[in-house]
């Protein structure tokens, strides 16, 4: 298969599938603004219409893949100019509190905000379907738990794909594409190593706790691209919408090297990839950024239709 690319890419797709779909959507659970509308909601909607030109009743079931394992902040020698040497600046978003008492995290949050914005499409089109899923909720998943051990017995397989596709430098050390959250202190911090079978040894260089376990008794961060693999098997994906900086990282061979390296049983790769969206100070949008703006929905799909071949959209409101 081949990437698709931009509102062409979602044109020349829209003529090669069912419209009953498994559709794939990934989303760090922290905020949702016009830069998360177009791979969430635009370019869903933009896909429905496109099915009715062909006078098919879309029926895709969209996969909210909200990803609780993933990093509050990164750390690393230099995430921008080492972005595949990074691990987590403190924990996940998983073990982010908002409360004292700890029953509630960011993400429980976030979710009704994203879910609510994706269902936008089913009240336009009531035969399509959005579902969430946490990571954190598959973890006991047989094939979750085969793929996240593999990464922490071979981080190498992963880098020397990453040193593949990219003109990133990925450096020797520090190498991690998993680690364990320590049940002590709840950060990401150390080494976890597979001492024998499913049972783990994790050495935190925070608290200096060292725990051993089995598999199922740790929380973990795991990094979004071996960890898409899961997700794509589990869930039987079609196809994935995502946001085009991951293209330009080379995120779609990277997919597909990592399928082989994990022999994974999933259907033909095949992503679609949106624009990037620029805020008003012309960087990709992003709470970091702090030019995260909503706009209207009409709006942005205008944009997008102006814009069929463009690797960028610049959003110029404040």
């Amino acid at each position: 298969m081949k990437p698709f690319l931009y509102y062409k890419g979602l044109r020349d797709l829209s003529q090669e599938i069912t419209g009953n779909e498994n559709v794939y959507l990934g989303i760090r659970p922290y905020g949702f603004h016009a830069g998360n509308m177009l791979p969430f909601i635009i370019y869903p909607l933009l896909i429905c219409e496109e099915l009715k030109k062909r006078d098919i009743t879309p029926r895709l079931k969209f996969h909210i893949f909200l990803n609780d394992w993933e990093q509050d902040q990164l750390d690393g020698p230099d995430p921008i100019n080492y972005p595949f040497n990074v691990y987590p600046a403190n924990t996940t978003f998983q073990h982010v509190y908002v409360t004292p008492d700890k029953k509630k995290n960011i993400v429980d949050i976030w979710e009704p905000v994203i879910v609510k914005g994706v269902s936008s499409i089913t009240k336009i089109y009531p035969e399509t379907s959005v579902k969430a899923i946490r990571n954190s909720s598959i973890k006991n998943h047989p094939l979750m738990k085969k793929y996240l051990l593999q990464t922490l017995k071979n981080p190498e397989a992963i880098a020397d794909i990453l040193r593949k596709h990219t003109d990133k430098v990925v450096l020797a050390k520090p190498l991690a594409y998993a680690i364990a959250v320590c049940p002590n202190c709840g950060l990401v911090k150390g080494q976890t190593t597979i001492e024998y079978g499913d049972t783990l040894k994790h050495k935190c260089s925070f608290c200096k706790v060292v725990t051993v376990g089995e598999y199922d008794s740790f929380d973990f961060w795991f990094y979004h691209k071996p960890l898409a693999i899961p997700r794509l098997e589990i869930f039987n994906i079609d196809f994935c919408i995502t946001g085009g900086d991951h293209f330009s990282e080379g995120d779609y061979y990277i997919r597909e090297d990592l399928i082989k390296l994990f022999q994974a049983k999933v259907k033909p790769l095949i992503v679609l990839y949106t624009p990037e969206v620029l805020g008003y100070n012309g960087q990709r949008m992003g709470k970091s950024k702090k030019n995260t703006v909503i706009i209207p929905l009409k709006q942005l799909i205008n944009i997008v239709k102006d814009n069929p071949r463009s690797k960028y959209i610049q959003i110029n409101e404040k």
